[in-house]
């Protein structure tokens, strides 16, 4: 399954094809900062809009030690790190996506803040009780055994830390593939939404809140369709450059099976328990 992931989200120069979008260059005699590049290297549903509303949710301490898990090319963490003055430290099975999310950070002068590891999910290379929190963003779609990674999650939090996880969950009928996360239904992953809760309850975690943002997600492409552009500049094209040329119609796939109710989005925050 590592193979699969690994092929599907790969690409070549992803550095260099992100920094071709960002209004940087070595040569300005300026660091590369953080929020320059916000607009492109959040690779996940509603992208930096998403990341805004799921860090407040989390809402973590500054100093915090937070784990990304299936980090990408770094977005995610790199707000954290430059936003709420987190150490972050990413997770993430595709080695291009390492080695890119790791210059960016050198670039955006984070690297003492923010590191990436390649690692599998289930079989994390920590101790136990490391990390503050955790977060994990759309990344369960591409995990075929969550139960795993959920209580590798449980082994390597503190007691009291939160987990902030979305998530494409099943709902009615099927989804039209190809999608974001799989180009066919032998590489998805996806669970109805009380199953996945069902996972987090085995593995030990206390659920505090679910909710779906199925509606956001379609009213946000309803306004982008209807002003023919991104939410934010450079977006659309930056997923196009880096998952694939057939990225537009993946989303459109994605967009159509979320309003027409086969897959929703969910937002699950849950507590390991134990006092912090």
């Amino acid at each position: 399954m590592s193979a699969r992931v690994q092929e599907h989200y790969a690409s070549a120069d992803i550095v260099e094809r992100i920094l071709a979008a960002v209004p940087w260059a070595a040569t300005d005699g300026k660091p590369l900062a953080a929020e320059q590049l916000f607009p492109f290297d959040q690779l996940h549903g509603r992208e930096l809009l998403a990341t805004r509303d799921h860090a407040a949710k989390l809402n973590p301490a500054r100093g915090a030690h937070l784990l990304d898990v299936g980090s990408g090319i770094g977005g995610p963490a790199r707000y954290f790190a430059s936003v709420f003055g987190c150490r972050v430290t990413g997770i993430d099975l595709t080695p291009q996506f390492v080695v890119a999310a790791t210059e960016l950070t050198r670039l955006a002068e984070l690297a003492d803040e923010v590191d990436f590891i390649e690692a599998d999910a289930a079989n994390m290379p920590f101790g136990a009780g490391i990390f503050d929190h955790a977060y994990c963003f759309y990344v369960g779609m591409n995990l075929p055994d969550r139960p795993a990674v959920l209580r590798e999650c449980i082994r390597v939090l503190k007691p009291g830390a939160t987990l902030l996880w979305t998530e494409v969950t099943s709902n009615a009928g099927e989804p039209q593939y190809p999608l974001p996360w799989a180009r066919d239904a032998a590489g998805s992953h996806v669970d109805a939404s009380e199953e996945l809760i069902g996972h987090f309850r085995d593995a030990g975690f206390d659920v505090l809140s679910v909710d779906d943002e199925t509606d956001a997600h379609v009213e946000l492409a309803r306004r982008m369709k209807a002003a023919g552009a991104a939410p934010l500049t450079g977006q659309h094209q930056a997923n196009e450059v880096l998952l694939g040329p057939d990225f537009v119609e993946r989303r459109i796939n994605y967009i159509r099976s979320l309003a027409d109710g086969a897959l929703a989005s969910t937002v699950i925050r849950a507590k390991r328990a134990g006092l912090p």
